[in-house]
């Protein structure tokens, strides 16, 4: 009975009253005094389960038994960093608590912050951490939101235990970014004599960061900036080399002139995109074959450009197996799935209308598709065509096909407006070559007056839409559609037409043509076919699909990094925002043209090479263009 008094009496005595943390010998292997005397500091949590605790940093410190998990009902004696506190962390009159009472974190959910019970927690040394800049995948590059590891970590720099900080991060692959990112100013805060000087370091940084937004505002580039580029890139992009000349785009001199100086405004000064040598050569072949009097754009000087670099297998299989290594968990896979339309309305709630640049590219390449779906009137059978049904799939805002619909209602008024004795075909030829074939065509205008459907999953997206329909005077039938759902579109149309202010002659439209313009990216891999199915039900026997996305191995594929691919066997990836992209082989996306029962009339990839001159870089560029059409 005495040994076992005394052993009870050992146990209670290595329980420190500074933290409030009960430790004894038998849970750690060692007593608190062995800890002190080796000056490590005692670090805790409390973890509000707000999270995924397979991916909360917190609880992997836990795991590696760095961090202790205490109960809700627990009380901690040492340094509370909680976004509660009203002071700031110091280390003049800070580190002797932490080294009595250890440093502590509260693990909760940035987005539910007013709605977490911060009452129930039994502390008195609560800290915020001064400015610092997050590194860690969800909210990297965020101000001031770090994850419970980094916070712990900055809070150990700041207060002199650097090595145990190090050694805490260590256990992420990001880890040594939170340092390479702060270390300016965790070294500046723990030079701090005083809680006063360190507030005004912390300004000074703050200034600092206030300072570069602005100038990046002003001119540097943006994420939107980055999109916009991409459009005009895609509006220079010919096809490749390995296609067939009758597949080349036809470029009218006035088209190239307006292209050429609309660049030279809405892109930034410090990018220069051209085309590789080979493109080039194909459209000049082209041009010079269908137009004579077509003008290509002046090639930049060559003495301003980086070297081109392709990437090479092993750069591209190192870059591959990086993102394999360490995919999106489950949990957050599903989240992203069945928060799909959120995040998308979320998108425009923050960009509206201005993030994509309205594509007027797709002109060119639009009309020459067109034309292959497009009835030819003949003169002995002058009321034999109808208007085109057109279906846009992923309208977003209407940067594809409003556009269209606007210069196609200025050509037609300046074919009405030519001079009395000259007919539409005579005002058309001045823009067209000569040749029979396009004189035939010229008879119409690049889409006639065709009824124009367009969906979207996002709900705001489809009010910008018809927003921006109605203020230009169009007439367009937008509706909400979620196109991953089987007979999404079908359903989808007999309940809106009815709602639509066209004049359709039949109770649900079926369609000549209908655009897939980087939409398919955006679903998750399974639902793609699906997609797919939809489009074939509504498309008219002998109608068309026009597709064009993102291809394998692109330079934004490699550039995505750890914890954001979806699956280790398809090139599917979640971007910060939540919204998703995908990219595509020739060969898979015939393979899912052939399971939607559609017929593949070609397919091809599209190169490009663009290049930074400000960051001298230049990349190459991969998409993936096709059209497919429903058999008879």
């Amino acid at each position: 009975m005495k040994g076992k008094r005394k052993s009870q009496c050992k146990i209670k005595q290595q329980r420190p009253a500074p933290g409030g943390i009960v430790r004894s010998e038998d849970e750690s292997g060692t007593s608190d005094g062995e800890e002190t005397s080796s000056g490590r500091i005692v670090t805790a949590m409390w973890d509000f389960e707000q999270c995924d605790p397979r991916r909360c940093s917190g609880r992997k410190l836990v795991r590696f038994g760095l961090v202790r998990l205490l109960r809700m009902n627990e009380g901690f004696g040492g340094i509370v960093l909680t976004p509660t506190a009203t002071s700031v962390l110091s280390p003049d009159t800070d580190r002797e608590i932490m080294t009595a009472g250890g440093l502590a974190v509260v693990d909760c959910s940035w987005a539910q912050l007013e709605s977490t019970a911060f009452r129930r927690l039994k502390f008195r040394h609560g800290r915020l951490l001064p400015y610092l800049v997050a590194a860690n995948p969800v909210k990297f590059g965020q101000p001031l939101q770090l994850s419970c590891a980094e916070a712990l970590a900055a809070g150990l720099y700041i207060l002199g235990e650097s090595a145990q900080a190090f050694e805490m991060l260590g256990k992420f692959g990001w880890g040594h970014s939170f340092f390479e990112v702060n270390s300016e100013r965790l070294d500046a805060y723990a030079a701090c004599s005083s809680t006063t000087r360190l507030l005004e370091v912390q300004q000074e940084f703050v200034a600092e960061a206030d300072s570069k937004k602005q100038r990046t505002k002003s001119g540097s580039r943006s994420y939107a900036d980055v999109y916009a580029e991409l459009d005009d890139e895609i509006g220079d992009t010919e096809f490749s080399p390995t296609e067939s000349d009758q597949h080349c785009p036809r470029l009218e001199e006035s088209e190239v002139d307006e292209e050429e100086e609309d660049s030279s405004v809405s892109v930034p000064q410090a990018v220069l995109t051209i085309t590789t040598n080979e493109t080039s050569t194909m459209r000049d072949a082209c041009t010079s074959a269908q137009h004579s009097s077509a003008a290509v754009p002046p090639a930049s000087p060559p003495s301003i450009l980086p070297p081109f670099h392709e990437p090479t297998e092993p750069e591209i299989q190192e870059a591959l197996s990086k993102q394999v290594t360490s995919l999106v968990t489950q949990f957050h896979r599903t989240k992203l799935l069945n928060e799909a339309g959120a995040n998308w309305d979320r998108f425009y709630k923050r960009n509206g209308t201005r993030f994509f640049k309205d594509r007027h590219w797709t002109k060119r390449e639009f009309t020459d598709l067109v034309r292959l779906t497009r009835p030819i009137q003949s003169s002995s059978q002058p009321d034999s065509t109808c208007p085109l049904c057109i279906l846009e799939v992923g309208c977003g805002v209407g940067n594809f096909i409003l556009p269209l619909l606007e210069e196609d209602g200025e050509q037609n008024g300046e074919a009405a407006g030519a001079p009395e004795g000259t007919d539409q075909s005579d005002a058309s030829k001045s823009h067209n070559s000569p040749d029979s074939s396009d004189k035939m065509e010229s008879d119409f205008s690049v889409l006639g007056s065709p009824r124009i459907y367009a969906c979207d999953i996002s709900e705001r997206a489809i009010q910008m839409f018809r927003n921006r329909a109605n203020a230009s005077g169009l007439s367009c039938c937008a509706f909400v559609c979620d196109v991953s759902k089987p007979d999404a579109i079908d359903l989808a149309i007999r309940n809106t037409v009815t709602t639509c202010g066209t004049d359709v002659p039949d109770a649900v439209p079926q369609f000549d043509l209908v655009t897939l313009i980087f939409v398919l990216s955006a679903l998750e891999p399974s639902s793609m076919v699906v997609c797919l199915r939809n489009i074939a039900s509504v498309l008219k026997p002998g109608g068309r699909l026009l597709f064009r996305d993102y291809g394998l191995h692109d330079h934004s594929q490699l550039r995505f990094g750890r914890c954001t691919r979806l699956y280790p066997d398809v090139a599917s990836y979640a971007r910060q925002d939540g919204t998703l992209s995908y990219f595509f082989s020739v060969d898979e996306l015939r393979k899912l043209f052939d399971e939607a029962g559609l017929v593949t009339q070609h397919c091809d990839y599209v190169y490009k090479q663009t290049t930074n001159v400000a960051e001298n870089l230049a990349v190459r560029r991969v998409f993936v263009q096709a059209v497919a059409s429903r058999p008879h």
